[in-house]
């Protein structure tokens, strides 16, 4: 789903590349429960809004475990 919302502004701007790198915190029950923007080189902040809200639906689901912060790259670029 967030390389549709990629798809979908790449269609307005067809050099939009780069990479965005997130800090996620993902509680026990598997949902985020903290997510910021560490770094991006999309340039575009529409389009990082729009990404962070839709990881933040996210679920991993739920396991034995204690909360944990991990930082997550990914790489976006045109097909």
């Amino acid at each position: 789903s967030i390389y549709s919302l990629y798809n979908r502004a790449l269609r307005k701007d067809p050099t939009l590349q780069g990479k965005m790198v997130l800090s996620l915190t993902i509680a026990p029950s598997g949902k985020i429960t903290k997510i910021s923007l560490v770094s991006s080189e999309l340039g575009d902040s529409t389009l990082e809004n729009k990404l962070l809200q839709r990881i933040k639906m996210f679920n991993f689901g739920a396991k034995q475990v204690d909360a944990v912060t991990i930082t997550y790259p990914i790489d976006f670029l045109p097909a």
